[in-house]
C-alpha cells in the first residue's frame, strides 16, 4: 500500500489572511467531525454540552469554555454529543511567523514539529479565555479592526501559552504507534479515493494487509468506529455536501456516495446527522435565501 494520506486541502480565509472560524452545531455537515489531518494548527473551543476528540489516537473530553489545540499533520476526530455547540479557528501557523519574523524563535520551533504546545490548557486561566473570546469573535469578521484584531489575539494565545510554560520539546512518540498512525493515514486516502465504489470489509481488511477480524480490532481501537460505520460516516459526509449544493435529489445523493439501498441511507444519514436527507436539504436551502 502506498505512503499516502487523507490530507484535508481547503482554502483557509483569503491568500492575505489564511484563517478560517467554523461555528458548528447539530445539523452542520461536519458536526461528527471525521477522521482527517492538515498541516494548518487549530485551536477548537466548546461553548455548550460536551465532545470528545482524538489527537492520533490519544482522547480528550472537552466541555463548554475549554480548549483544544491540534498541531499541524495530526490525525484526528471528534465525537459531539448531540447539544453540544462548538467552534473552530484553523490557520497557517505562517501567518503570525511571517509577520513576528526571524526573532520568533518559538514559532519557527512549532513550525519544525521541535516543540509543541500542550494539547489541553487549564480551563480556569482568564488570560487564556479573554484571548480565546476576542480570536474566536473577531476570527470570523470582515469589519474595520477585526482582522487586526484576531491576529493580535492569536499572537498573544501563543505568546501566554510559552510564557506560562505550556509546551514541552519532548512528546515521546513509541514507533508502533507512528506506524498505525500512518497505516490509517493510508486507509482513510483509500476510502476517500473509493467511496462511491462497492467496498467490503474483506476488500478493506486486504488493502490494510490484515485478517479481517484481527483489522475489524485494530480500527476500532483506532478510531471507536468499525471500518463499516467509518465508511458510512464518510458516505454521508459526502452526501451532505452533494445535498447542500442542492441539484441533486436523494436518491442521486444516496447512489452517488456508494449507497445501493435507499433505506438504509436515509436511516443511516438520519442516525448521523439528526435529520433525514430531505430535511438536511430543505435546511440548507433556506440558509442560502
Amino acid at each position: 500500500m502506498q505512503e499516502h494520506a487523507y490530507n484535508e486541502l481547503l482554502p483557509r480565509g483569503e491568500p492575505d489572511f489564511p484563517l478560517e472560524l467554523y461555528h458548528i452545531s447539530e445539523g452542520h455537515a461536519r458536526f461528527v467531525m471525521p477522521y482527517h489531518w492538515h498541516m494548518e494548527y487549530e485551536l477548537v473551543r466548546v461553548l455548550s454540552g460536551k465532545i470528545t476528540i482524538w489527537l492520533d489516537g490519544v482522547k480528550y473530553h472537552l466541555e463548554p469554555g475549554e480548549l483544544l489545540w491540534i498541531a499541524g499533520g495530526v490525525l484526528h476526530s471528534g465525537q459531539p454529543e448531540k447539544d453540544c455547540v462548538y467552534q473552530c479557528v484553523v490557520f497557517d501557523l505562517n501567518l503570525p511567523r511571517n509577520a513576528c519574523g526571524q526573532w520568533s524563535k518559538h514559532l519557527r520551533e512549532l513550525a519544525a514539529g521541535t516543540l509543541f504546545l500542550l494539547p489541553k490548557p487549564p480551563k480556569t486561566d482568564t488570560t487564556l479565555s479573554f484571548l480565546a473570546d476576542l480570536l474566536f469573535s473577531r476570527g470570523g469578521g470582515k469589519e474595520k479592526g477585526d482582522r487586526l484584531a484576531a491576529f493580535g489575539a492569536l499572537c498573544g494565545l501563543f505568546g501566554y501559552m510559552i510564557e506560562q510554560g505550556f509546551y514541552t520539546a519532548d512528546l515521546p512518540e513509541k514507533e508502533s504507534g507512528q506506524k498505525n498512525i500512518r497505516l490509517l493515514k493510508s486507509l482513510f486516502a483509500f476510502v476517500e479515493a473509493h467511496y462511491a465504489e462497492p467496498l467490503t470489509l474483506d476488500l478493506l481488511a486486504r488493502e490494510a494487509g490484515m485478517s479481517p477480524k484481527y483489522f475489524c480490532r485494530f480500527f476500532r481501537d483506532m478510531t471507536q468506529h468499525t471500518p463499516m460505520e467509518y465508511l458510512n460516516l464518510r458516505r454521508i459526509s459526502h452526501a451532505c455536501d452533494l445535498l447542500a449544493q442542492g441539484n441533486c435529489s436523494v436518491t442521486e445523493a444516496a447512489f452517488a456516495c456508494g449507497f445501493n439501498d435507499l433505506s438504509y441511507f436515509i436511516r443511516a444519514f438520519r442516525r448521523s446527522q439528526g435529520l433525514t436527507p430531505k430535511q438536511y436539504a430543505l435546511k440548507q436551502t433556506a440558509k442560502q435565501e
